[in-house]
């Protein structure tokens, strides 16, 4: 099968699309695939990372999309298509949606475009709208693919479409997370975490749709004695700058043991999940319209062997199964706070969610995203571990 993927996001920039580009493309090669990627360079040279791939990359000039970039984007897709013969063309993201409908005609392969939640909110303004009629972008030939169960019922309840041409297929996790890491002992003494510290770690931007600030509100209506016995490892980029200043201050005034650890490399994360006893990500609906499509992070975490506090947004309960793999509660204060209490203070319970977080992680595999997206033969194996996240042995 020749496959060409066209993604407006793209290694070395960080970002979910960019993510699911990389591994959705690395899972279908494994299996046999012949993939071609066509992605922004960033105005950087990375001709040493893709050529590390086992897919083909080709670089067009650009970085994050706007809407100048479409008529580049237009002429990209038809130069794509007609240039080889393929099977499957497939936009990952909406930025090559109308550039692939607008090429569609120049090829007989299966056209495919990926939906990951908040982009079908931010389509639903009357510009974008008449757009998308105008260039018939999910007319009879598209087929759309959902990141999840709140996705698909999302882009049916906004775009008339043939519910037989719309399939919700879970993202998959790369055997990175279940690799080896350094020691819980080992990253705790480098840490500074004592044995009977209670570690709980939070891996996301910081910003408002994710929640920080519900969970350290949860955490500040602990009893003393659990809240004092608990260290909360924030780890991620900064977001709104008035949002993470109050968060700051607000830890900083709190009675419990809160660091700030900022952006850290994949290899770091999966070290500091070894020093933790279970995550903790309380997102909250956004009234922007960004949704939480799915959730990976929380699979990640599952993968190392930690359970989930979670909050029910978006498509976050195929991520964390309830009470199989996690907590999932409302988003609110009244409901986070004895949730985080019960994992922190029953460590049977952890035991547990742990042990179905690890299964619920090894189910969705690459692999079984790339086969059921493109009707690939797959036997259900995960890849090993040295071609976990795009690596070649």
């Amino acid at each position: 099968m020749n496959i060409l993927l066209l993604t407006s996001e793209f290694a070395p920039a960080m970002g979910g699309i960019g993510t699911y580009a990389r591994e959705i493309a690395a899972a279908a090669s494994r299996l046999g695939a012949r993939v071609t990627v066509v992605a922004p360079d960033y105005a950087q040279h990375t001709d040493d990372d893709d050529r590390s791939l086992p897919f083909e990359v080709v670089r067009f000039r650009g970085g994050l999309h706007s809407m100048r970039d479409l008529p580049r984007k237009i002429m990209l897709a038809r130069r794509g298509v007609r240039g080889d013969r393929y099977d499957v063309v497939h936009a990952a993201d909406w930025p090559f949606f109308i550039p692939l409908a607008l090429s569609r005609w120049r090829t007989p392969a299966r056209v495919l475009m990926t939906v990951h939640g908040t982009e079908i909110n931010e389509t639903q303004t009357t510009l974008k709208r008449m757009a998308i009629r105008g260039a018939g972008v999910f007319g009879p030939r598209t087929e759309v693919v959902a990141n999840s169960r709140f996705t698909e019922t999302l882009f049916r309840e906004r775009f008339a479409v043939d519910p037989r041409r719309i399939s919700a297929i879970n993202l998959g996790v790369s055997e990175f997370w279940f690799g080896g890491r350094r020691t819980r002992r080992e990253v705790r003494l480098a840490h500074r975490l004592p044995e009977d510290r209670l570690v709980m770690i939070t891996v996301a931007r910081i910003t408002r749709r994710k929640g920080h600030h519900l969970t350290l509100a949860a955490l500040s209506r602990l009893p003393d004695e659990l809240r004092r016995r608990i260290t909360w490892l924030v780890v991620g980029p900064d977001g709104e700058a008035d949002y993470v200043g109050d968060l700051r201050r607000a830890a900083g005034e709190a009675e419990c043991d809160i660091r700030f650890l900022g952006s850290q490399s994949n290899e770091e994360i999966r070290d500091l999940y070894a020093a933790a006893d279970f995550f903790c990500l309380t997102g909250t609906p956004d009234t922007t319209g960004r949704v939480e499509g799915f959730g990976l992070v929380y699979l990640e975490a599952g993968a190392a062997g930690l359970p989930s506090v979670a909050t029910d947004v978006g498509g976050v309960a195929d991520a964390v199964l309830a009470d199989e793999t996690g907590v999932l509660v409302p988003p609110s204060v009244e409901s986070i706070s004895p949730a985080i209490a019960e994992l922190a203070a029953d460590r049977g319970l952890r035991a547990i969610l742990a042990a179905g977080a690890s299964a619920h992680a090894r189910a969705l595999s690459w692999e079984r995203c790339a086969a059921t997206t493109y009707g690939l033969a797959y036997a259900g194996k995960r890849a090993s571990a040295n071609h976990a996240m795009g690596k070649t042995a």
